[in-house]
C-alpha cells in the first residue's frame, strides 16, 4: 500500500512540476543562446550580457524554487487537512504511512528540482569562452582551493556538494510538513498559522546553526579565517558541510517525530 501511496503522491505532483522544470531548462537554453553564449573576452557588450544573465537567471531560479515548494506544500495540506482529507483518510492506511509517502514523494521532487537547477546553471555558464578560461586556469584554481591538501579530487568535492544540496532539499520538505502540521493546531487561522510557524521555526534553526558553527570555530570573523596562513578553503567548506549535515539530520528527526505525533494524537483529520 505504501508503494501505491507514493505513486499517487508523485502523480499528483508531476502534473505541475514537470511543466515548471521543462520551462526552467528551456529558459536556461535561451539565456545561453541569447546572452551568455555571446560573452567573449573581446565583446564590448560582455558586461551588459553578464549582468542581464545573472539577473534573469537569479529571478528564474527563485521563481522555480518557490513554485516547487508551494506545490509540494499545497498538495500536502489539501490531501491531508482540507475537504479532500476526508476521502484520503477513508483509505486503510495509517497516518504514519501517509506522512512517509508524502515525505518520500516531496523529497524526490525537491532533489529533482535541486539537480535541474544545477544543470540549468551549467547550461547557462558552460560557454566555450568560460570553459576555455577554466582550462587555462584550472590547475591554479584547484591548487588555491586546496583539494590536494585534504587528499580529495575536485570531482569528489563536487559530488559531496551536490549530495549536500539534495540533503538540504529533503530537510526543507520535512520542515514544510512540520510547519503545516503545527499550524493545524491554531484554530481559525491554520494557513496563516503555518506560515508564521515556518518563519519562526526557520529563524530559530538558523540561530542554532550559527551558534553550533561558532562553537566549532567555523563561524566568526571572516577576515581572521581568510587571512590565516593555515586556511584551506576546501577543508573549511567540507567541515562546514559535515557539521551542517549532522545538525540538519538531528533537526529533521525531531521535526518528523513532532509531525507524526501531531498527526496521530492532536489533529482530527477524519
Amino acid at each position: 500500500m505504501l508503494g501505491k501511496l507514493i505513486k499517487y503522491d508523485l502523480k499528483s505532483l508531476n502534473r505541475f512540476l514537470i511543466l515548471i522544470h521543462a520551462l526552467l531548462l528551456l529558459s536556461a537554453f535561451l539565456i545561453r543562446f541569447f546572452l551568455t553564449g555571446r560573452i567573449t573576452s573581446g565583446a564590448p557588450q560582455a558586461n551588459l550580457f553578464l549582468v542581464l544573465s545573472i539577473t534573469l537567471g537569479f529571478m528564474i531560479i527563485m521563481a522555480v524554487t518557490f513554485a516547487t515548494a508551494i506545490i509540494i506544500c499545497v498538495r500536502f495540506y489539501k490531501n491531508l487537512f482540507s475537504d479532500e482529507g476526508y476521502l484520503t483518510h477513508t483509505l486503510p492506511v495509517t497516518r504514519g504511512q501517509h506522512l512517509l509517502s508524502k515525505t518520500i514523494a516531496g523529497s524526490i521532487w525537491s532533489c529533482i528540482d535541486t539537480l535541474l537547477l544545477l544543470v540549468s546553471l551549467y547550461i547557462v555558464a558552460a560557454t566555450p569562452y568560460t570553459l576555455h578560461v577554466l582550462r587555462q586556469n584550472g590547475d591554479t584554481i584547484i591548487q588555491e582551493f586546496g583539494c590536494a591538501d585534504i587528499n580529495m579530487s575536485p570531482g569528489t568535492f563536487i559530488f559531496i556538494f551536490i549530495a549536500f544540496c539534495c540533503f538540504g532539499a529533503i530537510s526543507n520538505v520535512i520542515t514544510y510538513y512540520a510547519c503545516i502540521t503545527i499550524g493545524q493546531l491554531i484554530p481559525g487561522h491554520k494557513i496563516l498559522g503555518s506560515i508564521a510557524v515556518y518563519f519562526a521555526l526557520t529563524t530559530v534553526i538558523s540561530m542554532i546553526s550559527l551558534m553550533v558553527l561558532a562553537i566549532f570555530g567555523l563561524f566568526g570573523s571572516t577576515a581572521s579565517i581568510i587571512n590565516a596562513d593555515s586556511f584551506v578553503p576546501a577543508k573549511y567548506f567540507l567541515d562546514t558541510l559535515k557539521l551542517s549535515a549532522i545538525l540538519a539530520l538531528v533537526i529533521d528527526v525531531v521535526l518528523y517525530i513532532i509531525t507524526y505525533y501531531i498527526m496521530k494524537k492532536k489533529v482530527n483529520m477524519a
